[in-house]
């Protein structure tokens, strides 16, 4: 008992060390900042250079219309290729042709083209006025 008072007591006690701001020069702040700002750069250039699948940009004329997991590292993928569209299977070793579709699944309208139901619902809040 006697020990969590006197634990107790030295926590509750205000000691100046412990309330003092510290000195961060401009200097230092400056180069923190340019070191976080770098290795987010550094990182966004390892991305790009790794070639990440949902990363990277799709080629003109080439899509990706549907995709389905059916493992861990296997997909089936509805790919768009100048209008016409292919069933592909995926795996971590192949590639491969499953069909040809001849009545191509309809491709969904952009993003960007339609407002989002968020956006539909923000605008509809901030006009309440």
């Amino acid at each position: 008992m006697t020990v969590n008072r006197r634990v107790w007591g030295v926590l509750l006690v205000p000691m100046p060390v412990w309330a003092a701001a510290p000195e961060v020069s401009i200097v230092t702040m400056l180069l923190s900042l340019g070191l976080v700002l770098g290795l987010i750069f550094a990182l966004a250039w390892l991305l790009r250079r790794l070639k990440v699948p949902g990363l990277a940009q799709q080629s003109d004329g080439i899509t990706i219309v549907s995709q389905l997991a059916v493992g861990q590292k296997e997909r089936i993928l509805v790919v768009d290729i100048h209008g016409e569209q292919l069933v592909v299977g995926v795996t971590a070793t192949s590639v491969n042709v499953l069909k040809t579709l001849d009545n191509p699944i309809p491709t969904a309208t952009p993003a960007s083209d339609k407002p989002s139901r968020f956006a539909n619902q923000l605008s509809q809040l901030l006009n309440r006025k």
